[in-house]
């Protein structure tokens, strides 16, 4: 593994990705290549490392031959810039389609992995904050304070429309945990786990799902490849391949389902914020 900006060697290509969201995939994967990875059922993992399995799957399965050279500890926001400006060539975590609009004339956006108006977050609160897990209704939603990060675009203009008391800007979602754990802000979006109760914790965090409730991200998940990158055209078309490959076997809306991400035990849960598609 390598640490950005060092360059990979003239056969590798390097890809940045989270450390955490690298290490679980090792741990997910054991040993295996990740081209024989058949099944995220049973398996505890975020959104985040499911794309970094599959869209290594679907570019084999759309016939490009790579050799990755990672780097760790990096950020969406960061990420978008290194593939606008054409540093890096593909990016193996999906974005927000109101992420990357707004750099389209740089990037090449693929077919979407989650469609627009397919996925809910919870509303995230203490484990002790009593009030805030009773909330019900859309009014009751908006007399509470939230944090979220500018750089998750969907999250972000969700919650500006919600127009909550206060919403407060981090970038480090182990610290937005912290500080609703400890009730200093009340809530925080965040993807269901695979099942319930749906909470997460850690020494230092607990938080929990307001049960019955759910909120609508209106925007779809893409990967992005860069027009600037001397490899970026066959990428693409190797990417677009092999996601037509995946998405006729159901994989990505399997693996999302199988780890929860989309979550149909919360399927009657009511919608705070409904949109159309």
């Amino acid at each position: 593994m390598t640490c950005w900006p060092s360059a990979a060697s003239d056969h590798s290509i390097v890809i940045t990705v989270e450390g955490d969201t690298y290490n679980r995939a090792q741990q997910i994967l054991k040993g295996k290549p990740v081209t024989e990875f058949t099944s995220f059922k049973g398996v505890e993992a975020q959104r985040d490392v499911v794309d970094f399995i599959l869209i290594q799957q679907a570019l084999a399965l759309g016939g490009l031959d790579l050799n990755y050279d990672f780097s760790t500890k990096t950020h969406d926001d960061r990420n978008l810039k290194l593939i606008k400006e054409g540093y890096l060539l593909i990016g193996f975590d999906s974005f927000w389609f109101s992420e990357a609009h707004e750099i389209e004339s740089n990037v090449y956006i693929s077919d979407p992995v989650v469609s627009k108006g397919d996925y809910w977050a919870g509303v995230y609160v203490g484990k002790n904050n009593h009030k805030a897990q009773n909330v019900r209704t859309l009014q009751e939603l908006k007399q509470l304070t939230f944090i979220s990060s500018k750089h998750w675009g969907a999250d972000w203009k969700t919650l500006e429309d919600i127009a909550p008391k206060s919403l407060t800007h981090d970038t480090d979602w182990l610290a937005m945990a912290k500080v609703v754990s400890l009730g200093w802000v009340d809530a925080m979006l965040a993807p269901f786990n695979s099942s319930s109760p749906f909470e997460y914790k850690e020494n230092k965090y607990h938080i929990v799902a307001i049960d019955g409730i759910k909120v609508s991200l209106n925007d779809s998940r893409h990967f992005l490849v860069s027009k600037k990158h001397p490899r970026g055209k066959e990428t693409f078309e190797a990417l677009q391949k092999g996601l037509k490959i995946l998405k006729d076997k159901n994989a990505f809306t399997k693996a999302y389902k199988d780890i929860g991400f989309i979550n149909s035990e919360v399927n009657h849960w009511k919608v705070l914020n409904p949109t159309s598609k």
